[in-house]
């Protein structure tokens, strides 16, 4: 391998230099060899030596994550017997545990990554456990518990794996924190690729890097000029023996001859190699590794909600709107004598909005407006925030009341959406239904928005309401927000609502 070395190559970004120095030459056409920097017997106890120590870190992390995770379940199961009555419940807790570690690994919750931090993982796999020591035929007569026990172990085993999860990532954190088995990562890319790469490897709720257990040395690029670069790539082996570096992250385009170059010039040192496919990069969804024939690809998905995350939204949103309406009858009628008393016209506003799939439904709000309001829209569009014909808003609009105005200030109009969450047509946080008339408007671009059932409050009302005025902006934030859903995000937004909705910014 040492004597070997890739031609210069012509490619669309530029010309990728040849990742090994070429030997010189003296005068009489003999190759002088160069001298290898470190001996070869070292490299290979290196890169030995850091292949043992990854697999020592994958071992010790299942190892111990099950161990905790049993510990755990089995002190769920002991806690829910003593509150249900059940006695003997010991010789039940070995199968308990392993239905439920079986759950755990069917839904991927010791894979690597955040996969230990999917909160959604846990619940789904504690369900599973649940499921098969309810199965009458996984459990021994002597062994088999009540249905009551079940849902009670259920909960308190949810309980229990959250909090020791959560106290494992803070000892995880620290260890990291003070330096401990973090690796050394450098990547591959162009200079004008680098800020939406990093934009896409460091996770929405992260702290600013890749990975916890990863730091980014640097990057190298296969152009000739990049003084923000430790280098260009012909100088890969100078900069991975500098840098003492473990981990590659390719994530540019380069001809296969030199990803086959640079990924044996990695093997050598025992550093990792990780593809990031420029395809994958760019797309929107999510990807799926599989096989054709014998070699590797990705299905590529467009963006959308499983069944499962589908499920835990729609019980949550049932749970919330049915406390919600408990707590917020008195005051809706409240307002309806009050918008009565004020104006002539109905309590509430009816309004036509396109949902989830483009289907329309008829959307409820407590009338703030006069009778009249809608058919002297089109008198004032021209005075239209937004300056787009797919969005209309409008400061001190003439047409709202003092009641109404009030109403607003605090979203308190929005009340009776809760009634289209009840029966399915809206969720609690979504990307905000459009008007017929908006959507008709669309590009192709903008129907992500209809992708998923829209909300009374997402990532727009959040992010600055009626100050967002630029059209793209939302479309944007709402499709970051169904790309990466989740139950917690959703958690995060409500009660960032409640903030903005006291503070009433961008409220008009």
């Amino acid at each position: 391998m040492s004597g070997s070395r890739l031609p210069v190559t012509e490619w669309s970004e530029g010309n990728v230099a040849p990742l090994r120095t070429a030997p010189r030459r003296s005068g009489s056409g003999r190759i002088i060899a160069h001298l290898p920097q470190y001996d070869v017997r070292v490299r290979r106890e290196l890169a030995h030596r850091r292949f043992a120590v990854s697999m020592l870190r994958l071992v010790l992390r299942l190892v111990s994550l099950h161990a905790l995770d049993a510990f755990a379940v089995a002190a769920a199961a002991l806690v829910a017997g003593e509150l249900s009555g059940v006695h003997d419940i010991v010789r039940a807790v070995p199968a308990l545990i392993a239905f439920v570690l079986v759950g755990l690994n069917v839904r991927g919750s010791y894979r690597p990554g955040d996969a230990r931090r999917d909160g959604q993982r846990l619940i789904t796999g504690i369900s599973i456990g649940v499921l098969l020591a309810a199965l009458p035929a996984t459990l021994p007569q002597a062994m088999r518990v009540s249905p009551q026990f079940l849902a009670l172990f259920g909960l308190t085993a949810i309980a229990a794996l959250i909090v020791e999860r959560r106290i494992v990532n803070a000892i995880v954190h620290q260890a990291y924190v003070r330096g401990i088995g973090l690796r050394r990562a450098l990547i591959v890319t162009r200079g004008h690729e680098l800020t939406d790469l990093m934009g896409a490897l460091v996770p929405q709720h992260g702290n600013g890097r890749p990975a916890e257990d990863q730091v980014i040395v640097g990057y190298v690029t296969p152009e000739s000029h990049d003084d923000s670069a430790l280098g260009p790539l012909s100088d890969l082996e100078r900069i991975l023996d500098a840098n003492d570096v473990s981990e590659m992250l390719v994530a540019t385009s380069l001809p296969s001859d030199v990803l086959a170059e640079l990924a044996e010039i990695c093997f050598e040192r025992g550093a990792r190699v990780l593809v990031i496919p420029s395809a994958v990069q760019a797309k929107r969804g999510w990807a799926e590794l599989t096989q054709i024939g014998r070699l590797p690809a990705y299905h590529l998905h467009p963006a959308r909600l499983e069944l499962p995350a589908l499920m835990l939204k729609r019980a949550s949103d049932l749970v919330m709107a049915g406390i919600g309406l408990v707590f917020a009858t008195p005051v809706m009628l409240f307002i309806a004598l009050c918008i009565k008393i004020e104006s002539r016209g109905p309590v509430f506003f009816r309004q036509r909005r396109v949902g989830l799939g483009g289907r329309e439904f008829m959307m409820w709000k407590f009338r703030s407006m006069l009778p009249e309001a809608e058919a002297r829209q089109m008198d004032i569009a021209h005075l239209n925030t937004y300056g787009d014909g797919r969005l209309f808003k409008m400061q001190s609009d003439p047409r709202i009341t003092r009641v109404g105005r009030l109403l607003r200030r605090f979203s308190l109009d929005e009340l009776p959406q809760l009634f289209n969450i009840l029966v399915g047509q809206m969720s609690f946080v979504g990307p905000r239904p459009p008007l017929p008339g908006e959507v008709r408007n669309y590009e192709s671009r903008h129907y992500v928005r209809l992708s998923v059932v829209p909300g009374l409050t997402g990532p727009w009302q959040v992010n600055g309401r009626n100050l967002i005025t630029d059209f793209e902006e939302i479309v944007r934030l709402e499709r970051d927000y169904i790309e990466s859903w989740s139950l917690r995000a959703d958690m995060e937004i409500i009660l960032r609502t409640a903030a903005v909705v006291i503070s009433g910014k961008g409220a008009y």
